[in-house]
C-alpha cells in the first residue's frame, strides 16, 4: 500500500435519490422540476429535483415555501417500499467492492477499500467503477463519489461535485483542502 493512501475511504451518495427515483420509473418527470414530500401546509421536502433546486427549494425546507421559490414544481408523495428496494440494489452493488459498506441511510454509505488497489485499482478507477456499478444496477441512477483517508474528507468530497460527481483528496492534502472551504460544507455543521 502507497504511503500516500494508508486507508482509501469512499463515500457514495445517490444525487437526489427520491427524486431520481421517481423521474426513473415515470419518464414523464424527466426534466422536471420535482419536489417529493406531502403537500400539505405542515409538509416538508424529502427531496428536491436538481430542477428544483435551481430555483432554490431543497430538502428539509417546508413545502409550501418551496412551492413559492419554485410555482412549476410537480409534488409527488413519497413511496418508500420503492426507495428501499432501490437502496438494497446499491447496497449490493456497493458490497461486491468491500465487505465493509457502512450505510449511512437509504442513499449512501462509506465503504473501506483499504488495501484494494489490486483488485480494482487506484482509487480514480474505484470511484470510476463504484459510480458504474451504482448507475447499472438501478437502470440509469447516479451517485457522487468521494475518496480520501478518513470518512469525514470523503463525505464533504462526494458533496463538492454534486450531480454524478467524483472527488479525489489524498491524504497529505485533506487539511489543504479543507482549509478553504465554507464552514456549510462541513459535514455536521451549518
Amino acid at each position: 500500500m502507497s504511503s500516500e493512501w494508508p486507508r482509501i475511504i469512499v463515500h457514495a451518495d445517490m444525487d437526489a435519490f427520491y427524486a431520481a427515483v421517481e423521474q426513473l420509473d415515470d419518464p414523464r418527470l424527466r426534466g422536471r422540476p420535482l419536489l417529493v414530500g406531502s403537500d400539505s401546509t405542515r409538509g416538508v421536502v424529502l427531496t428536491a429535483s436538481y430542477e428544483a433546486r435551481s430555483s432554490g427549494a431543497g430538502s428539509a425546507m417546508p413545502m409550501q415555501h418551496a412551492r413559492r421559490l419554485c410555482p412549476d414544481a410537480l409534488v409527488v408523495p413519497p413511496r418508500f417500499e420503492r426507495y428501499q428496494e432501490v437502496s438494497a440494489l446499491v447496497m449490493e452493488a456497493l458490497g461486491a467492492f468491500s465487505p465493509l459498506v457502512e450505510p449511512l441511510s437509504l442513499d449512501e454509505a462509506f465503504l473501506d477499500m483499504t488495501g484494494s488497489t489490486k483488485l480494482f485499482g487506484a482509487p480514480a478507477a474505484i470511484g470510476a467503477r463504484i459510480k458504474a456499478a451504482v448507475r447499472e444496477c438501478t437502470g440509469g441512477l447516479t451517485a457522487s463519489v468521494g475518496i480520501s483517508g478518513t470518512r469525514f474528507v470523503a463525505k464533504v468530497a462526494s458533496a463538492i461535485r454534486k450531480p454524478d460527481g467524483l472527488t479525489i483528496v489524498p491524504p497529505p492534502q485533506m487539511r489543504e483542502w479543507l482549509a478553504p472551504l465554507a464552514v456549510s460544507w462541513l459535514w455536521g455543521a451549518g
